[in-house]
């Protein structure tokens, strides 16, 4: 009796989370009726990608995925953590914060936002749960550890700058000379961390109030830095550090353990490193569930 039940609790959950308040809706995945407002979500996210002729087509096979993915979830019997809940919500409301406006003019709701979200966040779940260690496609501790270590860098550094800024608040670039002192001024703080002055002491030769920061790298995404800057901080020793001069900035840079414990990086980047890793695999995988979801 408590499995049916439970059953019963599941397939309640999923039409709600599918199903269409007001009477028509455009689309129904296997026969249950899909919130109008999901369609508007999926069809103002592709308009620009699919012409006017092919959109309609195309927002019901995001649905049939958003559905697939959903009922998957479910059926497997997972549930999200705290943490991931919270990351759900945070997204949601910072999104609703920036564009709720907007979402409010193409007929979404932040109610409908959150479902979302939510969905993608079931997607990483059943990502972690389709390559865990003892699921359908494993990948082991050292095989994420290894792809990790060759992908993702663990640094502490200061940004200086190789141009000057003028009474009016203009760059003006600097000569070959000042830009000489400035990158060999910071290789001689690079050298005496090197030396064993820990960074935050060594950086005091910037000035009062030099800012240190900490962060995790990656080679697939560079937005942050100049290009270039991976493969810089990839080149230096583990737990050393060294001078990065790259296009108007120098950077000091100190690489540090990846696997840290103090600055816990794998254990917070896992699944998106996975997904990084596996994500194109899991995509089809993903796609061949949805086949079983027909959207009309």
């Amino acid at each position: 009796m408590k499995k049916i039940i439970s059953v019963f609790l599941i397939l309640s959950m999923l039409v709600l989370a599918f199903s269409s308040c007001s009477g028509s809706a455009k689309v129904s995945v296997n026969g249950t009726a899909v919130d109008d407002e999901i369609y508007s979500y999926f069809e103002d996210s592709l308009k620009n990608s699919f012409a006017e002729d092919e959109l309609d087509s195309a927002v019901k096979k995001q649905i049939s995925r958003y559905v697939a993915v959903n009922s998957e979830f479910g059926n497997k019997g997972l549930v999200l953590n705290k943490t991931q809940k919270v990351e759900v919500s945070n997204s949601v409301n910072n999104l609703w914060h920036l564009y709720g406006e907007y979402y409010s003019n193409i007929g979404v709701t932040k109610q409908t936002l959150y479902k979302i979200e939510l969905s993608k966040m079931y997607e990483t779940a059943l990502l972690a749960d389709y390559y865990r260690a003892d699921g359908p496609s494993p990948v082991s501790d050292e095989e994420l550890k290894a792809y990790f270590s060759e992908n993702y860098c663990a640094v502490r550094f200061v940004t200086g700058y190789l141009f000057n800024v003028d009474e009016n608040g203009v760059n003006v670039e600097m000569t070959e000379d000042e830009k000489n002192s400035a990158v060999s001024t910071y290789t001689s703080v690079a050298e005496v961390i090197n030396e064993g002055t820990a960074i935050e002491q060594a950086v005091s030769a910037f000035g009062e109030n030099t800012e240190v920061h900490d962060t995790l790298i990656n080679s697939f995404s560079q937005d942050t830095f100049p290009v270039g800057f991976f493969d810089a901080v990839k080149a230096i020793e583990t737990d050393k550090a060294a001078a990065v001069s790259l296009g108007d900035y120098v950077f000091l840079v100190k690489r540090i353990d990846v696997f840290s414990e103090e600055y816990g990086y794998f254990e917070t980047y896992k699944n998106s490193c996975l997904q990084k890793m596996k994500g194109e695999e899991f995509s089809a995988v993903v796609d061949k569930w949805t086949e079983n979801y027909i959207a009309e």
